[in-house]
């Protein structure tokens, strides 16, 4: 997913979400809540978009998301492995196609109504239909794209309705079993049915409310929504008809939207907040590195996702591999990473980034060599044509950037103009080729743990007029990972292997200007318990307040 846009920490550099715990009478006061019960609060730069797993696109929404609902498989507490969710257990057939899942019994949403096999295939229905919402088709329903019958019933703009048609991959073999059936193996399929656009929910409630279904939403997971003023707070409550999870002791998360960075810092410095959440800005960072008593509270590690700038293959100048090239020797990547994110980030050399299964440890960035990056410029023969640069002008940071990487360009005879534009028309006008461009800053943090999320989301031919932001292609490219993409978890060492070729054809044709790879840190107040850290430093999921622990 793109992280400015998709995720709730966003673009590093924005410092742009604050996760939070505020316990009535420990760590500061709170004007919102003067409950006694155990209350976790957090503040966010970005607002919660939705509550409905069929407008989901984001993590800032994904946060709350995931403590309202459950999927039928979901990542263990501490790492990306898939564990049970809704289904205690599962069968994968021989050919890796058909998925048997057995739910737990006595499961209910929070308002009572039972869980049965067929809400799930409402749910995963109403994803996948061509226009759940009335309003477009659901974002991430492409997900589920493998599932029989998919193609038929996404292009008949047909709606999921309790007895209307589906997928016909989806069956209810009992009140309690459910099986899909995919038309290929997909060793990555557990991870999308822990996404939260396959999040089960209450088909009655679904159906009630429709297009406002958001404002009602209801789910089985460990919290429900007790209050959302959209655009300035939600608050949860612990669900008391939780049936598999343990009892969380935090029993209200309060959510504060809309919070500008400074206000987080305040609000963690007096306590209010329990933690803030990055990366961080560079400017919240060096204050913390200058501050001892936030620089002992200071957390960090690294993340699976990149910062790069795509390139407009589909006309001059950068048709042109050699153009390509270029800017990768151009580009001054050590001083950029010092700069902007003060260090903290690791140079790219490949769209996988290391902590992906498949990451190619041979491949080395391409080093600072401007004498060479002319080279290329003359042989490319270029006549000195303006070279359009749009990026996503939301901060300070992503604005020196800008600016730093023009002056690089420039340096070697780029004629380089810049465009800044707003969060609001950005990606849609970066996903179309047509609009003219010829250089795009982006990024990108998984969605899961996979490299088919990277190699295909970002550089198939599927993901043309979206994630492939300038349409670049290469035919042996493209066969390693539609071979991959189709082999079964049981063969993820040619799976691992065919990434990793076709990583090295990426890294050669300059498919990208490499920039970085991301990293997540946080500042965590003193009396959240040691082990939780961890939690909150997740590399698929949020924090899961119902695990957290404090010494007050």
């Amino acid at each position: 997913m793109r992280r400015n846009v998709l995720q709730r920490w966003s673009v590093g550099f924005a410092g742009v979400a604050v996760a939070a715990l505020a316990l009535a009478g420990c760590g500061g006061s709170t004007t919102t809540s003067s409950s006694s019960v155990p209350t976790v609060r957090y503040g966010d730069q970005l607002n919660i978009t939705t509550l409905d797993p069929a407008a989901w696109s984001d993590v800032t929404s994904m946060q709350p998301m995931q403590e309202i609902y459950d999927t039928l498989v979901e990542y263990a507490k501490d790492s990306a492995t898939i564990v049970p969710g809704l289904a205690y257990h599962w069968t994968v057939s021989s050919n890796g196609t058909v998925y048997t899942f057995y739910l737990r019994k006595g499961v209910k949403f929070s308002n009572g109504d039972p869980v049965t096999a067929q809400d799930v295939i409402y749910s995963l229905n109403r994803v996948t239909s061509a226009s759940p919402l009335g309003a477009g088709p659901a974002p991430y329903g492409f997900a589920y794209s493998d599932i029989v019958g998919y193609n038929h019933w996404n292009g008949s703009k047909q709606q999921a309705t309790p007895n209307g048609a589906g997928m016909t991959g989806l069956k209810a073999l009992s009140n309690n079993v459910v099986q899909i059936t995919l038309h290929t193996p997909q060793a990555y399929f557990l991870n999308e049915l822990a996404l939260m656009s396959a999040a089960v929910l209450d088909p009655a409630i679904a159906q009630k409310y429709g297009k406002n279904y958001e404002l009602h939403a209801i789910g089985t997971g460990p919290y429900k929504v007790q209050n959302w003023n959209k655009g300035h707070q939600l608050v949860l409550v612990a669900n008391a008809l939780n049936a598999f999870r343990q009892k969380p002791s935090i029993q209200k998360i309060i959510i504060d939207e809309a919070v500008p960075t400074n206000l987080e810092l305040l609000r963690f410095q007096q306590g209010e907040y329990d933690f803030m959440w990055g990366p961080l800005d560079s400017a919240t960072y060096a204050k913390t590195l200058a501050t001892p008593s936030l620089k002992k509270l200071y957390h960090s590690v690294p993340e699976n996702g990149l910062v790069y700038l795509a390139f407009n293959t589909t006309k001059p100048p950068f048709n042109n591999v050699d153009m390509r090239l270029a800017v990768n020797y151009a580009l001054n990547k050590q001083l950029i990473v010092k700069d902007i994110t003060n260090g903290r980030a690791q140079i790219a050399s490949q769209p996988l980034p290391p902590g992906i299964p498949g990451y190619n440890s041979s491949i080395q960035p391409f080093p600072y060599n401007p004498t060479l990056a002319k080279q290329y410029i003359q042989q490319a023969h270029y006549n000195g044509a303006p070279i359009t640069f749009i990026y996503l002008a939301d901060n300070t940071d992503h604005i020196r950037m800008a600016d730093m990487i023009q002056q690089q360009l420039q340096a070697v005879g780029l004629n380089v103009t810049l465009k800044p534009m707003n969060s609001g028309s950005y990606w849609s006008y970066e996903d179309s080729p047509s609009n003219p461009f010829n250089i795009a800053w982006t990024d990108w943090f998984q969605d899961y743990p996979d490299g088919q999320d990277f190699l295909e989301n970002l550089l198939g031919t599927e993901a043309f007029n979206a994630t492939n932001v300038g349409e670049w292609t290469n035919p042996t490219f493209q066969h390693l990972i539609d071979t991959a993409d189709a082999l079964p978890s049981s063969q993820d060492a040619t799976r691992y292997a065919d990434f990793s070729q076709a990583e090295t054809i990426a890294h050669n044709q300059a498919a990208w200007a490499y920039l970085y790879y991301y990293w997540n840190d946080a500042l965590v107040q003193p009396w959240i318990h040691p082990s939780d850290i961890n939690l909150y430093l997740h590399p698929v999921k949020t924090p899961q307040f119902e695990y957290m622990t404090t010494s007050h």
